[in-house]
């Protein structure tokens, strides 16, 4: 997901519409990224709404992935940017979530628990306050009880793993990374060999 910290909190000064709020994080607002252009009438708001083609398959390619592997009886794996309502402060969206099955309750609202593995691809974050981003939406999760958050980097081919009470890593892309740690069969992800079995060019 592309998106853009706003530089002053959500506020009539700037006039932006809710519309152009992306996710609001320990109660700051994070804009689409374009939305000043919308603001300014270049550009419709539908267009910086979508993903990219790139992002999009990416996306679908993890969703299988996962989903082959998922242990069916305990979990659900959630996508299509599954909005989290983690308290009044927090509105968040997640691309790709791992949730246990007991500790959801299926509705049509956000989930309202947070995901045991969170998984993001950031196609174009390209703003000054990236990893401000990053790191203040993960330790939201992770303080609402998600164990790992995984930032997949195409640009560089570098994933990023957050996980609770562990230091932060920056992986290459052939890099294996585990997710659901703690599982007795852990799934094992290889961005690289995933890639490439689908054809997908970062």
């Amino acid at each position: 997901m592309t998106v853009l910290p706003a530089s002053l909190p959500k506020s009539k000064e700037e006039n932006v519409p809710d519309s152009l709020i992306r996710e609001v994080i320990a109660g700051e607002a994070y804009y689409y990224k374009g939305y000043k252009d919308v603001i300014a009438g270049t550009i419709t708001k539908e267009e910086i709404m979508g993903s990219s083609a790139l992002q999009s398959v990416l996306i679908m390619a993890l969703g299988f992935f996962i989903k082959s592997r998922l242990d069916n009886a305990r979990y659900w794996l959630a996508t299509n940017e599954a909005g989290l309502h983690l308290g009044p402060q927090n509105n968040l969206s997640v691309d790709l979530g791992i949730f246990r099955k007991d500790g959801v309750n299926l509705n049509d609202q956000y989930f309202h628990s947070a995901p045991e593995v969170a998984i993001e691809v950031d196609v174009r974050i390209d703003t000054e306050h990236d990893l401000d981003y990053i790191f203040s939406k993960s330790a939201v999760m992770i303080d609402h009880g998600t164990d790992t958050v995984i930032w997949v980097m195409t640009r560089h081919k570098k994933v990023m793993v957050i996980r609770k009470d562990e230091d932060s890593v920056i992986y290459d892309w052939e890099r294996d990374i585990a997710l659901l740690r703690r599982a007795a069969d852990p799934i094992v992800l290889n961005l690289q060999k995933l890639t490439e079995a689908e054809q997908i060019k970062c």
